[in-house]
């Protein structure tokens, strides 16, 4: 049928029929076993109606217009339609059958199994009316709505009863089946959770079989080690709504447990295969809460998001990592704004939906509104995680650029000239507390690297002891990045302390350094030196410090990425703000060198003091891309277990044996003696 206007009239095809009036069947069994029915049973449909009562089957009584004939129309429960039906319609010849018991048995059990894959049905039936049927219908014309109870005892005074004669004989046509699809944007948001190395987990309020179908429409794998019901079971009871496959018991088979306390039980004895599971059925706010902890406690990260009006989300809310409120109530409730703040009427305002929303979700880091929001998950985590992993290459940046200052200042003790070079209280003001932070706070800024969110994140394991006989490599890696960038100015101090005392002291080296023969290893351990503090050494130690910043600003580089080499991803085109602060950091370092105390200083150096003071930040990047390279091998082998050990759906620790372990530098795991 068309129902648009057309020639017939304003309600298409429909126009030529009026209804005449209506009946309603109520069975009292089928109330009896909606009322006995457990509630974790119950379809997406019935869900809905429950602690309603409603009716099984309803018929409208129609009269066609152009013929002037009238028809019954029945919708409902087969259960029900099947009871009024005597005979059936035969579709492939276009026959009119009588409907067996046998019949009834198969169309009884078809709308069972497909109300179990979560199926909403309905039967349908129809059947012409005599004309003597009309004085029936006028008689209750003025009752639009009549109502049969399939066990009333019919008596001559139940206005009724003569409905009954009318709605059972009809003839059953056939039945519908319908489902309401999860929305559009869940299943690439699960697969991109898959891909992040998120694992999305479902918890559904009702059992196994009436999840199945909607777990598998939202992308969720179900085969093995799929879903766990948290309804415990009293010791050698069933699930009689297990779902079964066709070859076994897929739930017997894996041994899965039953409810929070056996999942504990079972991650304790046997294996983890609970923690990798994406589907709980037979939920609870208080089982969901209880999962969430049980997640935590096995070093995972929880991110929730549900329905942000629903109070009973409050305490899952607060017990998550993080949450994330979902406000779909705001979209779809109307709101009459033309009556303004006029609450006398009881109208419904969208500031009192928003009030009680952010009463359930004040744990919440966001409340998202509307469904459509459910894309921006994936760019949370994104941005999360880019920002967590910037913050730790600022951090190493950081550690790494003081460490090398400590070295700095120690190796100059060692130095092989009577003259120690020093630091000023100045010089170690603008290195720690304007260039190390100015570039470190611009590395906080940088984006992701490519491919970052197709890699598993670790665990936030607390019980991993990193000590130093497990970890050798990541020590060597930071003494690698940071010993070099201490080292080298002390050369370049050596070479211009000797050039300038020969060129701006000769009367002092030639009266307290002078021996047999003058040379630069005679003025580097001329015993007087050590008093020594003229514009010579005032300059040199000013080409110390500046070639240590140099170094040290040149080596961020290496760390706007940890693993990523920066030819593969060059940090230049990644982080603009690196680069202006870098370039901010050399032009500091340009005015701390023009304020020297001797002018023209630089023209006495040798050529091979330009030589090494050039390529020296490069050999510092060099040296701290090689350190990285050695880990991104291991980082990159560990990696790969992370994602194996994500995808699979096979339990570690069978049989489950407790022995503690050191991490290694290099991502694997070492038992301990």
């Amino acid at each position: 049928f068309d129902s648009r206007p057309n020639r017939h009239g304003p309600h298409g095809d429909l126009s030529g029929f009026r209804e005449r009036g209506r009946c309603h069947v109520v069975s009292a069994g089928l109330l009896r076993q909606r009322m006995e029915l457990d509630g974790h049973a119950l379809g997406l449909e019935e869900s809905r109606n429950w602690s309603r009562l409603f009716t099984d089957a309803d018929t409208v009584f129609v009269r066609d217009g152009r013929s002037g004939g009238d028809l019954i129309l029945t919708v409902g429960d087969s259960r029900v339609v099947t009871q009024l039906c005597p005979d059936w319609w035969q579709g492939e010849n276009s026959t009119i059958s009588p409907l067996t018991a046998s019949d009834r048995r198969i169309i009884n059990e078809t709308q069972r199994n497909w109300m179990l894959s979560d199926l909403d049905v309905q039967a349908f039936s129809y059947a012409p009316l005599p004309y003597t049927a009309d004085q029936k219908i006028e008689l209750n014309g003025a009752r639009s709505h009549v109502y049969l109870l399939d066990n009333a005892t019919p008596n001559a005074y139940t206005p009724s009863h003569g409905f009954w004669g009318l709605v059972r004989n009809q003839i059953f046509l056939g039945m519908l089946g319908s489902s309401v699809r999860p929305r559009r944007e869940i299943e690439p948001l699960i697969e991109s959770c898959t891909d992040a190395g998120v694992r999305f987990v479902y918890f559904s309020p009702r059992n196994m079989r009436r999840t199945k179908e909607l777990a598998s429409q939202m992308g969720i794998e179900m085969n093995w080690n799929c879903a766990i019901s948290l309804r415990p079971l009293e010791e050698g009871a069933e699930d009689s709504f297990r779902m079964t496959s066709n070859y076994a018991d897929w739930d017997v088979n894996a041994k899965l447990p039953h409810g929070v306390a056996e999942v504990r039980s079972h991650l304790r004895d046997v294996d983890n295969v609970p923690l990798l599971v994406s589907l709980y059925t037979d939920v609870t706010k208080k089982t969901v809460t209880e999962m969430v902890d049980v997640f935590q406690e096995h070093n995972d990260t929880v991110l929730a998001v549900g329905l942000s009006h629903l109070p009973g989300n409050q305490e899952i809310f607060s017990n998550a990592d993080i949450s994330i409120g979902l406000d779909i109530l705001a979209e779809e409730v109307p709101f009459d704004l033309s009556r303004g703040n006029d609450y006398s009427r009881g109208s419904l305002q969208p500031g009192e939906v928003a009030f009680v929303t952010s009463i359930s979700a004040h744990a919440s880091v966001f409340n998202l509104w509307g469904h459509r929001t459910t894309s921006q998950l994936v760019e949370i985590i994104r941005i999360g995680r880019a920002c967590l992993e910037a913050s730790k290459s600022s951090a190493a940046y950081v550690f790494s650029s003081n460490l090398s200052f400590g070295l700095l200042i120690l190796l100059s003790t060692c130095t092989a000239s009577t003259s120690i070079p020093r630091v000023s209280l100045l010089d170690a003001f603008l290195f720690t507390q304007i260039i190390v932070p100015l570039i470190g706070m611009s590395l906080a800024m940088s984006d992701e690297a490519r491919g970052f969110m197709l890699q598993v994140p670790k665990k936030n394991d607390a019980t991993v002891r990193y000590t130093l006989r497990a970890n050798k490599g990541q020590v060597f890696n930071v003494l690698a990045k940071t010993i070099l960038p201490a080292v080298i100015p002390q050369l370049l101090y050596l070479i211009a302390l000797t050039r300038f005392m020969f060129e701006y002291e000769p009367v002092f080296i030639g009266t307290y350094c002078a021996n047999d023969e003058l040379s630069y290893a005679s003025v580097i351990r001329c015993a007087d030196m050590r008093e020594y503090s003229g514009p010579a050494k005032e300059t040199a130690e000013a080409i110390f410090v500046a070639s240590f910043a140099i170094n040290t600003s040149f080596l961020s580089a290496s760390y706007v990425y940890m693993t990523e080499s920066i030819w593969t991803d060059p940090p230049w085109k990644r982080n603009h703000v690196w680069v202006g602060s870098v370039m901010l950091s050399l032009a500091l370092i340009s005015v701390y060198l023009s304020a020297m105390p001797e002018d023209g200083a630089m023209l006495a150096l040798p050529w091979y003091f330009y030589v090494l003071f050039i390529i020296s930040p490069f050999i510092c990047l060099w040296a701290c891309e090689c350190a990285k390279q050695r880990v991104r091998k291991y980082e990159c082998r560990a990696a790969k277990m992370r994602r194996l050990q994500f995808e699979t759906k096979l339990g570690m620790w069978s049989p489950k044996e407790t022995q503690h372990y050191d991490v290694t530098s290099n991502g694997g795991i070492v038992p301990e003696s």
